[in-house]
């Protein structure tokens, strides 16, 4: 194997291509914190890379055996045994230390090292042993939030209104992701590897080449869309915010929309119900309403960080993701995994 290759497998290992999406969380909370320094917004956003690093090869580290049985993951650098397993184990602790690291030198506080330390072992427990009992994915969406507070205590620990509801948005999106989205696209594997997750107990499955999704599941998901659209509505009542009596038509206009996407969007997905099981198709989806939801999110954040900072929120995760992508897999919005 050539260099380059070696290196793409490594890179692969890692996926920078999503780390951005990680990694804006302390950082939308430091901002809402007032925070716009930029050295230490930098210093965030190389932690939640790190963080992201982290508990995605860790992840990879122990679903090796359930990845094998699945042809499409078998490209995966350590289901392929490109990479030793001890070259993960050696990422996975260098993240670590450099996140502390960081964290003492730029943020020296008990809250934020506490905080910090609580989103990794919540991450821990989730990629060690989140197939094996139902209800992780709240572990996993508790780790997102604990880092989303994270990066506010390294400002003041004089935590917002905003900040406790925007924190609220990101748990409900994180286990609507973990369990509608990702239980989705992970349908074909999970059932055939036996595994304990809501998704497999609420009987999602794919039989005969065809996705089967049950109406306890249906109901799961309706219920956390139906709190994420709330959420959002009551988002807009905040004083610092303020959509539904601005007087900004064209940003009204452009929430509204927005949010039929998003109902437009997951009415789509859940369609897939009965149909033939693609898991392209669902990974494509899937990208498709991450990058609309976080999209929503920073628009309705406007009237606090203004055009500058929004667009920069907007533009970093998806350019990152459509560059690092290309450039490991050769699609602009389809990953391996």
């Amino acid at each position: 194997m050539n260099t380059k290759e070696r290196i793409l497998d490594y890179l692969r290992l890692i996926r920078p291509q999503s780390a951005a999406h990680t990694a804006v969380f302390p950082i939308i909370a430091a901002l809402i914190m007032n925070e716009r320094d930029l050295i230490s917004l930098f210093v965030l956003f190389l932690i939640g890379m790190f963080g992201h690093i982290h508990g995605y090869v860790l992840n990879d580290y122990t679903d090796i055996e359930l990845d094998k049985k699945v042809s499409e993951l078998k490209k995966k650098p350590l289901v392929k045994g490109i990479i030793p397993k001890s070259h993960a184990v050696f990422v996975i602790i260098f993240t670590l230390f450099c996140s502390y690291f960081l964290t003492i030198i730029f943020f020296f506080s008990i809250i934020p090292l506490v905080l910090l330390t609580l989103s990794a072992i919540f991450s821990g427990i989730y990629n060690v042993y989140g197939k094996k009992f139902p209800g992780s994915d709240f572990i996993l969406a508790t780790s997102m939030v604990l880092l989303f507070f994270f990066g506010a205590s390294t400002v003041s620990l004089q935590f917002t209104v905003v900040l406790y509801i925007i924190a609220s948005i990101f748990f409900v999106e994180a286990v609507f992701a973990s369990v509608v989205e990702g239980g989705i696209k992970d349908a074909d594997h999970d059932f055939l590897g036996n595994v304990r997750t809501l998704v497999t107990v609420m009987g999602v499955k794919v039989k005969d080449k065809k996705l089967h999704i049950t109406t306890p599941f249906i109901i799961f998901a309706y219920i956390f869309r139906i709190c994420f659209f709330g959420l959002i509505i009551l988002l807009g009542f905040q004083p610092e915010i303020n959509i539904w009596n601005s007087e900004n038509i064209i940003l009204l206009v452009i929430v509204i929309i927005l949010l039929i996407l998003v109902a437009l969007l997951f009415y789509k997905f859940l369609s897939l119900n009965h149909k033939t099981y693609d898991r392209s198709k669902i990974k494509k989806m899937y990208a498709g309403i991450n990058v609309v939801n976080i999209g929503l999110i920073f628009v309705m954040l406007y009237p606090m960080f203004g055009t500058i900072i929004v667009l920069s929120l907007l533009m970093l995760p998806l350019t990152w993701y459509i560059v690092l992508n290309t450039i490991l897999y050769g699609k602009a919005l389809q990953p391996w995994s």
